[in-house]
């Protein structure tokens, strides 16, 4: 299963609350989003302000606030960089401040790509209904 999470814009208001302001400067909702390996949806957490972290949605999250409810021993989740790694999240790794990956590292990150496109082609679906 995938991990995602979803910034949804928002129209402007008259009255600014800045909690809702993306790090891209846009008004904007944050959802968890959880594909499985076909592409379907299979979780859907909205409400988080624009302006918070994706770990921060993840880590807030009923899916992995109740994670011993809802994985079992053998379960998890593939995310990306912006995620810490946990017993139910697997994320890609960082390269540090002015050093490379090693080459198990990189390959690593190269093979977990290949298969987390299929989050990409969920969302991307998702998007296009809007």
């Amino acid at each position: 299963m995938f991990q995602k999470v979803f910034t949804y814009p928002l129209l402007a208001r008259k009255e600014i609350d800045y909690s809702v302001i993306s790090r891209k400067g846009n008004y904007a909702v944050k959802g968890l989003i959880i594909c499985d390996d076909t592409a379907k949806i299979t979780w859907v957490e909205m409400g988080w302000p624009g302006s918070v972290h994706d770990n921060w949605v993840w880590s807030n999250s009923d899916v992995y606030l109740l994670k011993e409810k809802y994985f079992n021993n053998k379960a998890y989740l593939l995310g990306d960089s912006a995620f810490s790694a946990s017993s139910v999240m697997v994320p890609t790794f960082k390269k540090g401040n002015n050093s490379n990956l090693r080459e198990d590292q990189s390959y690593f990150n190269t093979q977990l790509a290949k298969v987390r496109i299929k989050s990409e082609h969920c969302l991307g679906s998702l998007t296009a209904w809007f």
